[in-house]
């Protein structure tokens, strides 16, 4: 099982042309990574340092060069596990039908949240101020299934799926399987950040200056 994400900024303070900032991260200037992870044991797949705009799909061939940017990351962080039938778990910026399609050619399935300015969503799944909450809508196609769920009111969450293909009910949390899926196999990309940012790679030394 895959994870898809940015592992974060590790701080740096150099000169570097790739040296990003993002103001919600702890170490705010520094290098992005995106990554691959596994949801179990939150081990590190696959991963490359961003390094600017039209860097995503360094290794890709020229036809997969033609996809978006977030396509051109998922096919190049995958492709260690391409043809091996597992699944794949990421947020909205990754997610597309486009995407989700490439990768079943791939023999891999997806699963993540949308964004809801997708020209593919039909009107009726997305929110409303009189939606009940708890509210929970399918689409289906040959090899897609989108979700529409309300959580609370003028609020819906919107995920599409290759792995599942009926309509489904976690009891044990409330809520439809395929989010109760997602929610479970989400966070290996921010356990392995959580994990690095603990862990110092720091020699111990008696130097005053460096205590």
């Amino acid at each position: 099982l895959g994870v898809l994400g940015v592992l974060g900024v590790f701080g740096f303070c150099g000169r570097c042309k790739f040296k990003m900032y993002i103001p919600n991260k702890p170490a705010k200037y520094g290098l992005k990574i995106m990554c691959l992870t596994d949801s179990r044991s939150h081990y590190l797949s696959n991963a490359y340092i961003y390094a600017g705009q039209n860097t995503d799909g360094i290794t890709l061939d020229h036809t997969e060069r033609k996809f978006s940017k977030p396509t051109q990351s998922v096919l190049r962080l995958s492709k260690p596990i391409q043809g091996t039938n597992r699944n794949i778990t990421a947020d909205n910026w990754f997610s597309s039908i486009e995407l989700v399609e490439l990768l079943k050619k791939k023999k891999l399935t997806y699963v993540g949240t949308l964004k809801k300015n997708k020209r593919e969503i039909p009107q009726a799944f997305l929110p409303k101020k009189k939606s009940t909450v708890g509210l929970t809508q399918y689409g289906f196609t040959k090899d897609l299934t989108l979700l529409s769920y309300v959580p609370k009111p003028n609020k819906v969450v919107l995920l599409i799926s290759s792995m599942h293909n009926q309509k489904g009910f976690d009891n044990d949390v409330q809520k439809p399987e395929i989010i109760s899926y997602y929610n479970s196999t989400k966070g290996g990309v921010d356990a392995l950040d959580e994990k690095c940012s603990v862990y110092s790679t720091g020699r111990r030394t008696r130097r005053w200056p460096l205590e």
